[in-house]
């Protein structure tokens, strides 16, 4: 009984680790083409955005300090309309032209600590209307896009994106309605 066991927790433990090698970032990253404002379109469930309403906005610009890293500044307003704003920082984990960016939002005196800091893996944008994000592990998951009125058909290229690399899009909590038309179901998206 034992080595069933142990050999169902490894099989278990193979599956996991292949699912998480399916998330590729883009290897053709621009980062001042990205800089900019972007909207949150939908978003995995994550405990740090339970209180946000729309708008969710992230905006991104170059460190002055430092010419390798992204200020990131995340807002939204909170369901008591207060609005909650997170300024943070992202390196790259390899090179600037390959979408592997690590963030952190603990304030400056802390960013030595070896924790505290998230993936954030650019999977797909085009720069000029929306843009994936996700974690190696599948844990979270953007969609952003330059304002809030993403087209139909661009938010399911987007989809597709995401679910040809193994994420629950079934899951996601959607901001916006998209020029009045019903969002796609999990079983329209190819």
């Amino acid at each position: 009984m034992n080595k069933i066991s142990l050999l169902l927790f490894i099989m278990i433990g193979c599956i996991k680790l292949s699912y998480a090698n399916t998330v590729t970032p883009i290897t053709d990253f621009n980062s001042k083409q990205y800089l900019g404002t972007w909207y949150e379109i939908a978003r995995l469930p994550n405990r740090f955005e339970n209180k946000c309403t729309v708008p969710i906005t992230a905006n991104y610009s170059i460190n002055p300090d430092n010419q390798n890293q992204l200020i990131v500044v995340n807002q939204c307003n909170t369901k008591d309309i207060n609005p909650n704003i997170a300024t943070g920082v992202a390196y790259f984990i390899e090179s600037a032209n390959i979408g592997k960016l690590k963030v952190t939002f603990l304030p400056k005196w802390l960013r030595w600590l070896p924790f505290g800091y998230g993936d954030y893996w650019v999977l797909y944008t085009d720069y000029d209307t929306v843009a994936v994000i996700g974690s190696p592990d599948h844990e979270y998951l953007w969609i952003l896009a330059r304002s809030n009125d993403l087209k139909r058909d661009i938010l399911e290229k987007a989809l597709l994106v995401a679910k040809n690399q193994g994420f629950g899009t079934d899951k996601l909590i959607f901001n916006y309605k998209y020029k009045g038309e019903q969002l796609p179901e999990e079983s329209q998206i190819q």
